[in-house]
């Protein structure tokens, strides 16, 4: 009977030859996703996804770890690299599940597609080994890729794969891979993502705005920092405003918030809000919903005089309110959180 290798997967190059390579060995692998609200693909909402699917021909388990990693996201142990990114946290709380799994899945050991010195702050040689020995896994953690470079693991010294057949890959490039890819007959596959959205400076501006007005966030209010333009109101809610249709549509399926604005006469964006409760608050978010209509936007010499009509909807109410009055641009820079 084969052995089976648990292989974490982001979606990319690293791992689909991860995966080819431990089948080149003669052994089962699965694929393992770790699912999180900051690496879930744009405009996906943690219930489209798939529990069981299928990767590159292998089979790939989707698995949910966002309520473990917000804790994490407030006070990593290993801090944060240039953004909100505790990197080798995240490793650790990913390859920790892994290790958990290894029983439920019969696996023997997990797999990854890490390269030596592909990220600064994960991935250089004495970090894997940390992140290795944290998680629990050490002995049992291969990394194909780069194997050749490390030192050796339990599955090369038992002889359930073989290091002649692994490889010594190391740094940012993708030469090597490309290469393998052809050899492996791999014709098409994802081009190398922009990196992690927690890395994006504003990203980093967005989450220190939450953490300043709400000492103890939800899931659902970090998911939400992904999307739209956000607004910190004079009374200190919460504005996010779309910013196409594609975007409005996905907010609409995302119940964050408890305030919908949304308009009718004139397109323009839709709008959640974390309302508290102030009149001066919600003039502010009406003006600022005008401002980005249509309206607002295309036709400034007459925005202040021509009424927008907008649907608000709360958790007990809808009703109609008709405005005339965008704010002011200076208004738009003092709130906006870039």
């Amino acid at each position: 009977m084969k052995r089976k290798v648990l292989v974490l997967t982001s979606g990319g190059l690293d791992s689909i030859l991860a995966l080819k390579i431990m089948e080149h060995e003669g052994l089962e692998p699965v694929g393992v996703h770790f699912c999180t609200w900051f690496n879930l693909p744009k405009y996906v909402l943690q219930k489209d996804l798939k529990k069981e699917d299928e990767f590159f021909g292998f089979p790939l388990f989707n698995i949910d770890l966002s309520d473990e990693f917000t804790p994490l996201l407030l006070k990593p142990t290993y801090g944060f690299g240039s953004g909100a990114n505790p990197c080798i946290d995240c490793k650790i709380l990913f390859f920790k599940k892994a290790k958990e799994l290894l029983e439920i899945y019969g696996a023997d050991f997990v797999a990854s597609g890490e390269v030596v010195g592909q990220r600064p702050m994960s991935q250089m040689k004495k970090t894997l080994r940390l992140i290795e020995k944290a998680s629990g896994l050490e002995g049992y953690l291969l990394r194909p890729l780069s194997a050749r470079l490390l030192d050796p693991t339990i599955p090369e010294k038992r002889g359930w794969v073989d290091t002649k057949h692994l490889y010594a890959i190391s740094g940012r490039g993708r030469r090597e891979q490309m290469a393998l890819a052809a050899q492996f007959g791999i014709g098409e596959y994802p081009l190398p993502a922009g990196g992690c959205v927690l890395t994006e400076k504003v990203f980093r501006l967005r989450m220190n705005d939450l953490l300043a007005h709400d000492p103890a966030p939800a899931v659902c209010d970090f998911f939400i920092l992904r999307y739209g333009r956000h607004f910190r109101l004079s009374g200190g809610c919460k504005l996010v405003v779309g910013r196409n249709e594609v975007e409005n549509e996905f907010l609409r399926r995302t119940g964050w918030g408890n305030t919908v604005l949304d308009g009718t006469d004139v397109p323009g964006p839709y709008c959640l809000m974390q309302w508290d409760g102030r009149f001066g608050s919600f003039r502010e978010a009406l003006g600022i919903a005008y401002r980005y209509s249509d309206l607002g936007r295309f036709d400034p010499a007459r925005q202040a005089g021509m009424p927008a009509r907008f649907i608000i909807e709360s958790a007990d109410r809808k009703t109609t309110i008709l405005t005339r009055r965008p704010v002011p641009a200076r208004l738009i820079d003092e709130a906006i959180i870039r």
